[in-house]
C-alpha cells in the first residue's frame, strides 16, 4: 500500500513562500584533543574510551570537499585526529583545522578513505564511527567488519582491545548521530518559530523537548498506541519511522512500505509549507492506526476517542493535548485513500506548527484539502469539491457566511458539507494570488491573533470584503 505523491510544481513554489525555507544547515564546533603522535595500541579497556590521538600522514594528502554549509574546500591534509583534520599552516595548499562533523554528510565517505589508512585497525573503527555519526549506516557498518576482520590477525590482548574499541566507537557514533539529530530538531524549531510575530497575550508556542524529554515523548506515544490497540481488540503489526508510529493491522512487508511511504509525504508536506527540511515537529512521533476496515476503523474511534463516526469518514486526526493519533481505514480506492491520509496528517502538522493557536475552521479544513490536492496528480480532491463550491458561488451563496461557520456554535460545515468546499476554493485563492500575505496571516493566527483581525491587518479584507472579492473571481473563473 504504497502511498504516492506526485508534487504539481505551481503550487510546491507557491506554498513554499509561506513560511521562511531552512537555511543550509550548520553544526557545532567541538574542543580538539591534544597533539600527540599516534600511541601503540593499550589493551586495557579505559583504551575503548579513548579519542583518537593525532596522527601525521607519511605523505600530505589531496583533497576536496564540500563543508555542511555548501562551502567548497580545497587543500593538502597532513594530520588528522579523532575530531578533525589539518593541511598546512600556510602556502597554496594551506587548510584549516576541520571538524569532520562539518564536513558535508555526502563527502564525508570517500574523504575519509582517502585520509584514513584502510590497513590500520585504529583507523578503520575511526572511519566507522564518523560514517555511523552522520548516518551513514551500511558503510559504517562495511568499515567496522573490515576492522573486526583485521582485528582477528591480532593475538591475545590487542584482539580482544581491538573488539572493545569497535563496540565503544559503535557506541558513541550511534549516540552522536541522535545528539546531532536532537540538535538539528531544536536548531530548527527555534528558526521556524523566529518568524512567528510576538503578540501581547498571543498563543504560548509549544515546548521544545530535549533529547531526554523527547525520547520520553516517544515511549509514552508507544505505550499510548499499544494500549489503543489492546482496548479495541485491534492485531497491529507496529512500523517506527523518523516522524511515526505506524500500527497497522495486515503483513508486516505492506506495513513497511507504507511506513517509507509516511515519512516522503511528511517531508513533502514540509516543502510545501517552507519548514525546515527534516525537522520533526510532533511531541515524539505522530501515530497512525490503519485499519483494515471500516468497522474496525469505527470500533477505534469509539474505544480509544470515544467517537460516535457517521457512515462514510475515512479518516479522523485526534489532537490530544501536544500529541497527534491518525485513525483510518484502508479502502480499495488508493487516491481516495492517500488524499484523505494526506488531509488528516495536514491537520497534525499544523496543530504542532509553533503552538496550538487554531485556524478558523474554513482554512483548517480549507488548507488540508488543498495540500492534498496538489501533493499528487491523480487526487480527487479538486474534482469533488471545486464543482460544489461554484455551483454554491454562483447560485448566490454567501461566502463570508461560511467563514464564520465553527464547530463551537454546531454551524460548521454547513449544509451539505459546504463548508470543505468553499474553504478548499478560498485558501486556494489565497496561497496561489498573494502567498506571502497568506503566509503572514497564517503565522499571525500561529502568535495569537485572533484571524479576524489577521485578516485585515495581514491580508488587508475584513471577512465580508474577502467573501465578496471570492464571489467575484469564481463568478469570472472556470
Amino acid at each position: 500500500m504504497p502511498l504516492r505523491f506526485v508534487p504539481n510544481l505551481f503550487a510546491t513554489f507557491a506554498l513554499l513562500s509561506l513560511l521562511a525555507a531552512a537555511p543550509a544547515q550548520r553544526t557545532t564546533t567541538g574542543a580538539p584533543t591534544d597533539n600527540a603522535k599516534e600511541a601503540p595500541a593499550d589493551t586495557s579497556n579505559e583504551a575503548a574510551k579513548l579519542t583518537f590521538p593525532r596522527t601525521e600522514l607519511a605523505k600530505p594528502v589531496q583533497v576536496k570537499f564540500r563543508l555542511r554549509d555548501g562551502k567548497r574546500m580545497n587543500g593538502k591534509v597532513i594530520a588528522f585526529d579523532g575530531d578533525a583534520f589539518e593541511g598546512a599552516a600556510s602556502g597554496d595548499d594551506a587548510l584549516p583545522r576541520t571538524l569532520w562533523s562539518n564536513v558535508h554528510m555526502d563527502d564525508l565517505e570517500s574523504l575519509a578513505g582517502k585520509i584514513l589508512d584502510e590497513k590500520s585497525v585504529d583507523q578503520l573503527i575511526l572511519k566507522g564511527e564518523l560514517l555511523l555519526s552522520v548516518g551513514r549506516v551500511k558503510a559504517a557498518d562495511a568499515a567496522f567488519d573490515r576492522a573486526e576482520r583485521a582485528a582477528k590477525a591480532l593475538k591475545g590482548a590487542a584482539a580482544s582491545a581491538a573488539k572493545s574499541k569497535i563496540a565503544a566507537a559503535r557506541t558513541r557514533g550511534a549516540d552522536k548521530l541522535i545528539d546531532a539529530e536532537h540538535d538539528f530538531r531544536i536548531t530548527k524549531h527555534a528558526e521556524m518559530s523566529s518568524r512567528i510575530p510576538k503578540i501581547d497575550g498571543g498563543a504560548a508556542p509549544w515546548p521544545v523537548l530535549p533529547r531526554e524529554e523527547h525520547e520520553a515523548a516517544v515511549a509514552a506515544m508507544k505505550k499510548r498506541a499499544e494500549e489503543i490497540c489492546q482496548v479495541s481488540g485491534m492485531q497491529a503489526i507496529p512500523v517506527e519511522t523518523r516522524y511515526f508510529l505506524l500500527y497497522a493491522a495486515t503483513k508486516r512487508e505492506a506495513v513497511e512500505e507504507c511506513a517509507r511511504s509516511l515519512d516522503a509525504m511528511y517531508e513533502k508536506v514540509l516543502e510545501l509549507f517552507g519548514i525546515p527540511a527534516g525537522l520533526n515537529l510532533f511531541w515524539g512521533k505522530a501515530v497512525i492506526l490503519l485499519q483494515p476496515s471500516e468497522e474496525k476503523f469505527r470500533l477505534v474511534e469509539q474505544a480509544a476517542f470515544g467517537a460516535m463516526v457517521p457512515r462514510g469518514v475515512v479518516g479522523l486526526c485526534h489532537q490530544v493535548g501536544p500529541q497527534v493519533y491518525v485513525n483510518i481505514f484502508w479502502t480499495d480506492d488508493q487516491d481516495s485513500f492517500d488524499s484523505t491520509l494526506l488531509h488528516e496528517t495536514v491537520h497534525g502538522i499544523v496543530h504542532r506548527y509553533h503552538s496550538p493557536a487554531r485556524l478558523p475552521d474554513w482554512a483548517n479544513e480549507g488548507l488540508s484539502e488543498y495540500i492534498a490536492a496538489v501533493s499528487f496528480k491523480t487526487s480527487p480532491v479538486d474534482k469533488a469539491r471545486r464543482p460544489q463550491a461554484l455551483d454554491f458561488i454562483r447560485g448566490g451563496g454567501n461566502v463570508a457566511e461560511v467563514m464564520r461557520y465553527n464547530y463551537r456554535d454546531g454551524s460548521w460545515p454547513g449544509p451539505g458539507a459546504i463548508g470543505y468546499a468553499v474553504g478548499y476554493v478560498i485558501v486556494e485563492l489565497m496561497i496561489r494570488q498573494q502567498p506571502d500575505r497568506f503566509g503572514a496571516w497564517l503565522r499571525a493566527i500561529k502568535g495569537g491573533k485572533h484571524w479576524e483581525a489577521a485578516l485585515v491587518e495581514d491580508f488587508g479584507y475584513t471577512v465580508d470584503q474577502f467573501g465578496s472579492r471570492a464571489v467575484d473571481f469564481y463568478k469570472r473563473s472556470k
